[in-house]
């Protein structure tokens, strides 16, 4: 499957409180001044394979589950209060602080892209946590540059939801809109 696009990420806190936008509801999908999506790399949805010997050969194979689970996202223009919201960052008084309280809060995460033959491909991360390990700054220079976005790295954990229990990634290609109610509403985004 080859994906064109990167049209939305959807992402919810996990705070056992109702999905509401603004709040423990964020979308970024390009709109002026709220944050636009860049790139998704989705890494680590299989173990690395280790092959077992036996009677002198390679006897079997062992390659069940899944590896490190993540997903480096860029980011362009995110808000501010979503940023320090998603890293668990500490505001008073209209200032940030990062330090030893700092601690992302549990997220699922929900990318949106398509398919070459144009249907919709949904990938979501049932649970998880974002970090950001950097700030960039360059220098302007005399000619209009594209601004780099900012790079966050989701590290998916399995969920513990009775009907994901054990699963990392929920993952529908189609336009059916019933299963993609069910995919957000396992992923909390919607009632």
């Amino acid at each position: 499957m080859t994906l064109v696009g990167f049209k939305r990420a959807t992402i919810r806190v996990l705070d056992g409180q109702a999905a509401t936008a603004g709040t423990n509801l964020f979308v970024v999908e390009g709109k002026k001044g709220e944050g636009a999506t860049q790139t998704a790399d989705v890494t680590g949805l299989s173990s690395t394979p280790i092959k077992v010997f036996g009677s002198n050969i390679a006897y079997y194979v062992a390659n069940k589950g899944v590896g490190d689970v993540k997903a480096d996202l860029t980011l362009l223009d995110i808000l501010e209060k979503v940023n320090d919201i998603l890293l668990g960052y500490k505001v008073k008084d209209k200032l940030t602080y990062i330090g030893e309280e700092s601690e992302p809060p549990y997220c699922s995460l929900l990318l949106e892209s398509e398919t070459l033959a144009g249907e919709k491909a949904y990938f979501g991360f049932l649970q998880g946590q974002f970090s950001r390990d950097a700030v960039n700054m360059k220098t302007k220079k005399g000619t209009q540059e594209e601004p780099d976005g900012d790079k966050y790295e989701f590290t998916s954990v399995a969920s513990d939801d009775e009907d994901t229990k054990g699963n990392y990634v929920v993952k529908y290609i189609g336009k059916e809109e019933e299963t993609i109610k069910k995919l957000k509403q396992q992923m909390k985004i919607a009632e």
